[in-house]
This record gives structure tokens, sequence and C-alpha cells, in this order.
């Protein structure tokens, strides 16, 4: 049962930018649905970028969110890895989309 609780809430930490992310996510989908597979090399770095603006933002502006994290034992990096790698995760997988439905 705890297994289930820390994925609900790093899924929770996940929704403070998902709306961002969903969006840089459907920008690149549509520059790759129009110029193919040769414009991937940018949009992953722009991907990075964008991450890492969002890593700053919500540090800075969601300082206090992570006592509540921090009290059912999930620590700040933990919350970062999962996250993050989720959101490059998706990313790859809309990107395999993308190209196959091209």
């Amino acid at each position: 049962m705890k297994i289930i609780r820390k994925i609900r809430l790093c899924f929770t930490f996940y929704t403070y930018f998902l709306f961002a992310s969903l969006t840089i996510d459907a920008m690149c989908m549509s520059v790759m649905w129009h110029n193919g597979i040769g414009a991937y090399s940018s949009l992953f770095w722009l991907k990075l970028a964008s991450m890492g603006a969002i890593f700053y933002l919500v540090n800075e502006y969601k300082k206090q969110e992570y006592y509540y994290f921090y009290n059912f034992g999930l620590s700040k990096k933990l919350l970062w890895i999962v996250t993050l790698s989720l959101d490059l995760i998706l990313f790859y997988i809309l990107t395999i989309i993308t190209f196959q439905l091209r």
C-alpha cells in the first residue's frame, strides 16, 4: 500500500507542471510532424531546456510544497528524478507515435 501512495504523491507533484510540459510536448510533436525526424535533435535540446526552466520555476514558486511531500517520506531529489524521468519517457513515446503516424 505504501508504494501506491508514493506513486500517487509523485503524480500529484507532476501535476504542478503537467500543463506546461504537455504544451511543450505538443509543440515539439507539431514541429516534428511538419519537418520530420531531422528536427529531433533540436527538439530534444528544447525539451531539456524547458525541463530545466520548469525545474527552476517550480523550485522558486513551490518551495513550501516540499514539506508536504517530505512528511510522507519523499525527498525533493526523489520527486524530481521520478517526475522528470516520467516526463522524458512521455516525450519519447510521443516522438515515436508521431514518427510512426507521419
